[in-house]
């Protein structure tokens, strides 16, 4: 099988939610000092969630044709 960029970008659907998740926790309970690392987890996290979770459709869901 040869790996696609494409590829990568299903780890990337699970890894975003998950810093996602983590700059939310850290904002809700405030246990980092500074709130623009919060943010900026948040940013990226949603950031590649929208790209990776559209890459993934494309290229796995509704498939090349």
């Amino acid at each position: 099988m040869k790996l696609e960029p494409e590829h990568f970008d299903l780890l990337g659907i699970v890894v975003f939610p998950f810093i996602f998740a983590c700059g939310l926790y850290m904002l809700l309970t405030a246990t980092v000092p500074n709130i623009w690392t919060l943010w900026a987890l948040i940013v990226i996290g949603v950031g590649g969630i929208i790209i990776d979770g559209s890459i993934v459709y494309l290229y796995f869901i509704r498939k090349k044709k």
